[in-house]
C-alpha cells in the first residue's frame, strides 16, 4: 500500500470514528436510517479499470443506475408479458365474439335467401331446351344470379376481414393500456412480449414451426419476469 493511500484510508477511519462518537448529539436529518453495511450518501461511485479512462462511474440518474452520460447509458428494470396468450383470450371474450356473430348472422341469413333464389332458378330452368326462344334470357338470369352471389360473398368477406382487423388492434391497445398500470405498479421501464420456451408450438408444416422458434424471444429467463398472472388479473381475464 503506497503512503498516500495509507494516509487517505486512516483519515477515513479517523472521520468515521469522530461521527460515531458524536452521533448521540448529531441533530436529526432527513437520510434514512442505514446499516453497518451501506453506503453513502453518495454523488457517484467511481469503479476502478486498467486506467483512468477505463474507470466506471455509478451514479443515480432520475432514479435509475446511470453508467454514463448518454441517456440509454442507463439500468431499466424489465418484464416480460405472453402477449399471444393475452390477446386470444382478448379475442374470444364475449363481446368480441358478439360483434363477429353479428355479421355472421347476417351472412346466414343472405346466404338462405340465395339458396332459396337459386332452388327456384333451377326449377324454373331445369327442363328448358336450348333451342327455345328463352334460352339465352334464362341463362344470362341465372350468370347474373351467379355474379351477384359471388360480388356479396367478396363482400361480406371483406367486412369480416375488416372487423377482425379493427378487433386485433382494439384488443392490442387493451393490452397495452393494462401493460402500461402493472409496469407502473411495478416500476418496470420496459416490458417485452414473449412466448415461453415450454409452450407447445402446435404447428402442422415446418414454416409454422420456424415461427413458433422466431417468436420466442428469450430462450432462459428468470420467472419473475412473467407478468402474465398480473396482466389476466387487471383485464379480468380466466386462463385457460
Amino acid at each position: 500500500m503506497r503512503t498516500t493511500e495509507r494516509v487517505f484510508l486512516y483519515s477515513a477511519v479517523a472521520a468515521l470514528a469522530a461521527v460515531s462518537l458524536f452521533h448521540g448529539t448529531t441533530p436529526a436529518t432527513a437520510v434514512s436510517p442505514r446499516t453497518a453495511s451501506d453506503l453513502g450518501p453518495a454523488d457517484a461511485l467511481t469503479l476502478s479499470g486498467k486506467d483512468a479512462k477505463s474507470n466506471l462511474v455509478l451514479r443515480n440518474a432520475d432514479g435509475r443506475l446511470a453508467f454514463g452520460d448518454q441517456a440509454t447509458a442507463r439500468v431499466w428494470s424489465i418484464g416480460a408479458v405472453n402477449s399471444d396468450k393475452i390477446m386470444k383470450l382478448l379475442l374470444k371474450s364475449e363481446r368480441f365474439e358478439e360483434e363477429r356473430k353479428r355479421l355472421e348472422e347476417t351472412a346466414k341469413g343472405k346466404d338462405e335467401e340465395f339458396r332459396k333464389r337459386y332452388s327456384e332458378l333451377e326449377a324454373k330452368y331445369k327442363d328448358i331446351d336450348p333451342k327455345s326462344p328463352g334460352f339465352e334470357a334464362g341463362r344470362a338470369e341465372v350468370e347474373g344470379f351467379f355474379k351477384e352471389v359471388e360480388g356479396w360473398r367478396k363482400e361480406i368477406g371483406d367486412k369480416l376481414s375488416k372487423l377482425q382487423a379493427e378487433q386485433i388492434e382494439k384488443a392490442y391497445r387493451e393490452m397495452t393500456t393494462a401493460v402500461d398500470v402493472v409496469a407502473d405498479r411495478a416500476k418496470l421501464d420496459i416490458v417485452l412480449r414473449f412466448v415461453p420456451t415450454a409452450q407447445p408450438f402446435g404447428a402442422g408444416n415446418p414454416a409454422d414451426s420456424m415461427l413458433q422458434v422466431q417468436v420466442r424471444t428469450f430462450l432462459h429467463y428468470p420467472e419473475s419476469i412473467d407478468l402474465t398472472p398480473e396482466l389476466l388479473k387487471e383485464l379480468s381475464l380466466k386462463d385457460e
